[in-house]
């Protein structure tokens, strides 16, 4: 996405468990964070900034190149994707079973194929202590198909599939109502699943988490 790919080649071992000392004892883990890392958590993603703020010199390098915009490079500077450790959702959870009390993850899950959703979100059951909360937050889809406007049929389309420019992982793989995630959950193992106001729910932090006010809350139990 930035011209990171030799940098990344230089990278010897991004395993959360490694890159963050003391990871397990955090006990509560940000799935898919980006630029938001929150203190106290264990915050995670797969952009390719977390490999260039390893590097010194590799953000600036990229910037007067062209190749980062002014915006990261401030935030690059500021330090905020050192605070964050990579983790594919899609693969096994480099985490013990029943080691966190909490998971959080905002506008993640609609950019993920429904089979890795399911794999992500059972790695998130097998992860959390018994009696731990997951909380999610994606688009409404019942609110999308309410938005939709035959005079500006371009503007739904966009909500609902969000181009990625060319980066497949920007883009929108699928949608969720109420009802449909709340299925999904059950379905993978989780006893209770509850609908929530932005920022209200049992999740730690979440005046600090919760950043997407037109969204879909839902708070699974284990």
């Amino acid at each position: 996405m930035i011209g990171v790919s030799e940098i990344k080649k230089e990278i010897p071992d991004t395993n959360p468990e490694r890159s963050v000392p003391g990871t397990e004892t955090k006990r509560l883990l940000h799935l898919g964070c980006f630029d938001t890392p929150v203190e106290g958590w264990v915050n995670t993603d797969i952009t390719p900034h977390i490999w260039v703020a390893r590097i010194p010199m590799a953000a600036s390098a990229l910037y007067f190149s062209g190749k980062l915009s002014s915006q990261r490079f401030a935030q690059h500077k500021s330090g905020i994707f050192r605070r964050v450790t990579y983790l594919n959702v899609a693969k096994k959870f480099p985490y013990r079973s029943d080691s966190f009390r909490a998971i959080f993850t905002c506008h993640m899950l609609e950019h993920l194929y429904p089979s890795v959703a399911d794999h992500c979100i059972r790695e998130c059951q097998r992860v959390l202590c018994r009696g731990g909360v997951l909380r999610i937050v994606v688009p409404d889809l019942d609110k999308l198909i309410r938005s939709y406007d035959p005079a500006e049929p371009d503007v739904c389309l966009q909500s609902i599939f969000q181009d990625g420019k060319g980066m497949e992982k920007n883009s929108h793989h699928w949608h969720y109502n109420y009802n449909s995630l709340k299925t999904l959950l059950l379905s993978l193992g989780f006893s209770r699943v509850e609908r929530c106001e932005f920022q209200v729910g049992m999740c730690p932090d979440i005046e600090k988490l919760d950043n997407r006010p037109e969204s879909l809350f839902v708070e699974a139990y284990k």
